[in-house]
């Protein structure tokens, strides 16, 4: 049997090689998702640990659904469904601590593939959200996104300010 030399064709994409079957490095694309509340419980005095346990039991007990949570200095902060946000006053009325809800907010999701791995990507990304002048209330990472809570108007400039500046693209 004849040996055959296999060419696989590569894409020079800005000095780096990728396979054909491999997303193109950069953001993929952005993704907005509307419909949601940020309740923050900040203020929480000591003890802290059981005062943040006792706001997440009585989120739990009234069957209220939380995400993207963060622990702050003195509190804690979360997405809720923005129909479960009447709810969140009941369930929380007592607990140490300034409670808010923030209505009618959406979440930015800006997609890369593996975008810890490259290099300055996601401090673009949030120096754009930044100069795009939105509220930036609460921002999170993963291996292929950045997650942006921030107001629909927010959400509309920060993809805009993205996509200004060309990062919106795959390169």
């Amino acid at each position: 049997m004849d040996q055959a030399n296999i060419t696989i064709p590569l894409d020079l994409n800005g000095g780096r090689s990728e396979l054909e079957f491999e997303r193109p490095r950069g953001i993929s694309h952005l993704e907005v998702r509307t419909g949601f509340a940020q309740l923050q419980v900040q203020e929480i005095p000591e003890p802290l640990l059981d005062h943040r346990l006792e706001v997440l039991r009585r989120l739990s007990e009234s069957g209220i659904s939380i995400d993207f949570l963060k622990f702050t200095q003195e509190g804690l902060s979360c997405v809720v469904a923005q129909e479960d946000a009447v709810r969140i006053q009941g369930a929380l009325e007592g607990v140490p601590g300034r409670v808010s809800v923030l209505p009618d907010r959406s979440i930015l999701l800006v997609h890369a593939v593996n975008m810890r791995d490259e290099e300055g990507l996601a401090a673009r990304v949030v120096s754009l959200a930044i100069a795009s002048g939105a509220p930036l209330e609460q921002i999170g990472d993963m291996h292929d996104r950045i997650l942006i809570v921030t107001t629909a108007e927010g959400a509309v400039r920060i993809q805009s300010e993205l996509e200004k500046s060309g990062e919106a693209l795959a390169r």
